[in-house]
Parts: C-alpha cells; structure tokens; sequence
C-alpha cells in the first residue's frame, strides 16, 4: 500500500520523497533490549531464551515486542523457554480466528501456495509442486504470486518468497 501510494502517479504523493526499504532488526540488537526491559521491571531473562524470543518470530517486530510482552505477564521471576513457549501458543490462539477469516478470503490454490512457501518450497512450477499444493498449472503460479502479494500475505524477493506474518505461517504448518 505504501509503495502504491508514493510510486503511482495517480496519486498525490507520487515521487513525493526517497523510499526507503528497512530490514528488520537483528538477533543481536534485540537480545540487550528485551533483557534490559525484563531487568527494569524487577524480572530476569537470559540471552539465550532472549534469543530465543526473536526467533520463535523471526525477528518480526511487532511480534517481538507482543511476544515478549507476553512472556513478561506469564514470569514471575525468570523467564524460560516454557514461559515463551505458552505465550506463543496463546498468541497463535488468540489469532487463529483471523488467521481462518484471512483463508476464507482465498482460493483453494492460494491457499496451496501459501502452504508450499511455509512449508520451503521454492520451485513452485515443478511438476511435483504443482500437484501437491494444487497449484493448477505453472502459467497459474504468477496469477497467485501477484494476488497473495497484492493481499499483502507474501513477499516477493529476488531470491526467495516469504509469508509476511511468521505467526501465520506457523499456524497454517501447524495448525491448518
């Protein structure tokens, strides 16, 4: 939506500035800020399970900072891996209603493609692809790229293709 906004010259903001694409924030720098927030509050959480923390969502950070607000509620002193583990599945279960609205919104064979990139596929016009994930044919593949892009559901890189929500792509491995 942003890119259309300053990149179309429809509308107002065409070429209003640079547009400048941010990655998301490292492993590292968030372990120093979510133990530094858990020691500020009187509670204690190490590195490691810092760590782990912003790979359980891949250093989304929305979601970084969700989980680890979460984990934060369900500590008392220390925080462990088992503490991150309940607040994901209860972060996980407090979308999946969105998360089965977002797949009612879709096409048998999106919701196919969907799978295949969660579950790491990356030739997705291969014969076997095609008939596993029931894509249709390989000239459909484009068509359903385009779409799920358009529904802000993946990204599209020069070398990979990734679901946009790491919460979402585990409920649909593990959930769906």
């Amino acid at each position: 939506m942003m890119i259309d906004l300053f990149s179309d010259s429809k509308n107002p903001f065409y070429k209003f500035g640079d547009m400048i694409f941010l990655q998301k924030i490292a492993r590292s720098e968030w372990i120093p800020f979510i133990v530094g927030r858990f020691r500020d509050t009187g509670k204690f959480i190490e590195d490691d399970v810092a760590s782990y923390i912003a790979d359980r969502v891949e250093n989304h950070p929305y979601y970084v900072q969700q989980l680890s607000q979460l984990s934060w509620f369900r500590t008392t002193e220390k925080c462990t891996k088992d503490i991150v583990d309940s607040a994901f599945e209860g972060l996980e279960a407090q979308l999946a209603l969105v998360f089965s609205l977002i797949l009612d919104n879709l096409t048998p064979t999106q919701i196919g493609f969907l799978q295949a990139v969660a579950n790491g596929e990356t030739c997705f016009t291969s014969q076997d692809v095609l008939t596993r994930y029931k894509l249709g044919s390989s000239a459909n593949v484009k068509n359903i790229k385009n779409a799920l892009e358009k529904k802000e559901l993946i990204d599209i890189l020069p070398d990979s293709i990734t679901i946009q929500d790491p919460v979402f792509k585990h409920w649909l491995l593990t959930k769906y």
